[in-house]
């Protein structure tokens, strides 16, 4: 038995997400279905970070045991050549057998894309959330530093259960500016669902001066608070997972 790693990246757009769904079209469905018909034999695969429907992934790292001794180069080529064209895998290498994609992670990063141009663009419109109105960063990024630490991040989630664990730790945060962009980056120990959406619809708020600095911070402390409404997937992407 072997432990495969595998770095993939795709276009979130068409997905229903990453994780595995019986009748939509998933990241994780369509790689064990193809790796599936490849290796001859059964394969389950395990996800970094169960990225949301519309969401990408730059770095998304994935493992699988398989018994198949085919050299990870020689897999990833014929791989590729089976994968649709939005989903690609960039890397693969032989894992420790308790390598464990989600378990073993240090950190993630993401990084949510804002078009501030006054006009929408083809170019953009996949991969970046337009929104040409003025915006304070200086604001933004005060308000995304009072994040970061450990906290209780129900407040910045969705659909999560009682029972379920909801503290994770922000390790660094940033918010930077191009010529046409506007880049909010988030590196924490775990993100719940919806988490980053959440935090990003918040700081539009912010930085419109709808909301002072601090309102962020204050939902750590009311669980069951909403500032706002999720802002949309397609500005989101994995950027990199850390071990």
């Amino acid at each position: 038995m072997r432990n495969l790693r595998l770095l993939v990246e795709y276009d979130g757009t068409d997905f229903h997400g990453f994780a595995r769904q019986k009748a939509a079209r998933t990241v994780q469905g369509v790689l064990e279905s193809t790796l599936q018909a490849l290796l001859r034999e059964p394969i389950q695969v395990t996800g970094a970070s169960r990225t949301d429907a519309g969401v990408h992934a730059k770095g998304q790292v994935v493992h699988f045991f398989t018994e198949s001794p085919i050299p990870p180069t020689r897999l990833m080529h014929a791989l590729n050549k089976r994968l649709p064209p939005d989903l690609k895998g960039r890397r693969a290498a032989e894992a420790p057998l308790d390598f464990h994609a989600r378990h073993s992670a240090r950190s993630r990063l993401y990084r949510y894309t804002l078009y501030t141009h006054p006009h929408p663009s083809v170019w953009r419109i996949r991969y970046a959330y337009h929104y040409p109105y003025p915006l304070d960063t200086e604001r933004m990024a005060e308000a995304l530093r009072r994040l970061e630490g450990t906290h209780d991040f129900r407040a910045f989630s969705i659909k999560t259960p009682e029972e379920q664990q909801t503290v994770r730790t922000l390790y660094r945060t940033a918010v930077r500016r191009t010529r046409d962009t506007i880049q909010i980056e988030l590196e924490g120990s775990g993100f719940l669902r919806g988490m980053v959406r959440l935090i990003v619809g918040s700081l539009l708020l912010v930085g419109r001066g709808r909301l002072p600095p601090d309102a962020l911070q204050e939902c750590l402390h009311q669980p069951t608070r909403r500032l706002t409404t999720m802002a949309p997937p397609q500005g989101l992407c994995l950027i990199r997972v850390k071990y």
